[in-house]
């Protein structure tokens, strides 16, 4: 088998409910294989954080995998939410803010860039497994693969949450998928990069932006627990901020395009 590496034509797909871009059963066990354990390992965590997480479609696909294939949990949704997810971006959204509030121009605007590799893209080995792979807890890798794949819950999650997100669209993110973009937004971490320089008061409304978004996923990680407080309609729609600013707006403005 050949290793798969970063620009590996599979990946630079964005992912969607089209025939042609849906998760192949490989990606969902890899990502079923990380939800149950892989995350917590101390390199992996460092690995991310130097990445500011996955590539834009593995961000996007751990989201898909975890809600659409946890079926149990504490909270109002019981299941199907993304808790593992929510701790990683609480720690990103933190991160990142703090690199922005120190330093020169130069090396805050640096430290938006990604190193190394998508850890998902690396672990990702071969085509799509034949016969019965059995997963974690038996499971079924090809039900998995198809559960996945309707996106079911995920697509529900943005429907219902898209008045609250769609208000922060980064501007370059809706000219590409012309939706109309909310007076004062910001770019997104890549449309940052790509951008002109920025001021300081550019920055810093940057950064106060992430230290808020941090909170309101961190209320979201609490609220899947059995003594969180219930989550409040912004605190539901940060989860999708917080993986748009690092990733981009394309998975969501996708999956809810004809809502």
């Amino acid at each position: 088998m050949v290793e798969p590496v970063e620009g590996d034509s599979r990946f630079d797909r964005p992912l969607s409910r089209d025939v042609d871009a849906v998760l192949s059963s490989e990606e969902v066990r890899v990502l079923w294989d990380f939800v149950h354990g892989d995350i917590m390992s101390g390199p992996t965590r460092q690995r991310l954080q130097e990445y500011w997480g996955m590539c834009p479609r593995h961000s996007w696909a751990y989201a898909v995998a975890e809600i659409e294939l946890w079926e149990a949990g504490a909270g109002a949704r019981g299941g199907h939410q993304p808790f593992d997810l929510t701790v990683l971006y609480t720690d990103l959204l933190q991160t990142m803010a703090g690199r922005l509030s120190s330093g020169r121009r130069h090396r805050q605007i640096r430290s938006l860039e990604r190193h190394g590799q998508c850890v998902i893209c690396a672990d990702v080995r071969g085509g799509t497994p034949s016969g019965i792979v059995v997963t974690h807890a038996g499971m079924d890798l090809q039900e998995l693969t198809r559960e996945a794949n309707e996106m079911r819950f995920t697509t529900e999650w943005l429907i219902e949450t898209r008045p609250l997100w769609a208000a922060a669209v980064c501007p370059e993110c809706a000219k590409t998928w012309s939706v109309p973009a909310q007076p004062g937004t910001l770019p997104c971490r890549a449309h940052m990069l790509t951008g002109q320089a920025f001021s300081d008061a550019a920055l810093e409304l940057t950064r106060t932006m992430l230290v808020e978004l941090a909170g309101q996923v961190r209320a979201l990680t609490d609220s899947m627990t059995q003594s969180g407080l219930p989550a409040t309609e912004p605190v539901n729609a940060s989860w999708v901020k917080a993986v748009s600013w690092f990733s981009g707006w394309d998975f969501p403005l996708t999956l809810t395009r004809s809502s």
